[in-house]
């Protein structure tokens, strides 16, 4: 394990868009990137704990499914005519990412 830098979290975030969907929480990337920016010692406080107790808090693993209809099915009584699309928490996928 190593000391987490602030370089590595700016990164994992620098990759991401500000138009993805948000997951449960309803907290999206741009809210993710303006805390860092606010409050940058409490964020990057908080990923390395994370990182140093190997914890990757459950809140941030909740997922919201959404079944998309594929285009030109012929019958959407069947399951595989939809596309599961998942929605995760954006302070997951930034840990998973760091």
């Amino acid at each position: 394990f190593h000391n987490l830098t602030d370089t590595e979290v700016i990164e994992a975030l620098d990759n991401t868009s500000n138009t993805s969907a948000p997951g449960f929480s309803q907290q999206s990337y741009k809210q993710v990137k303006w805390a860092l920016q606010s409050q940058r010692e409490i964020l990057i406080a908080l990923y390395r704990q994370c990182l140093h107790a190997g914890y990757h808090p459950k809140t941030w693993r909740w997922a919201i499914a959404v079944a998309l209809r594929k285009p030109r099915k012929p019958d959407y009584s069947e399951p595989r005519a939809y596309r599961l699309i998942t929605l995760l928490e954006c302070l997951g996928k930034v840990l998973e990412k760091i």
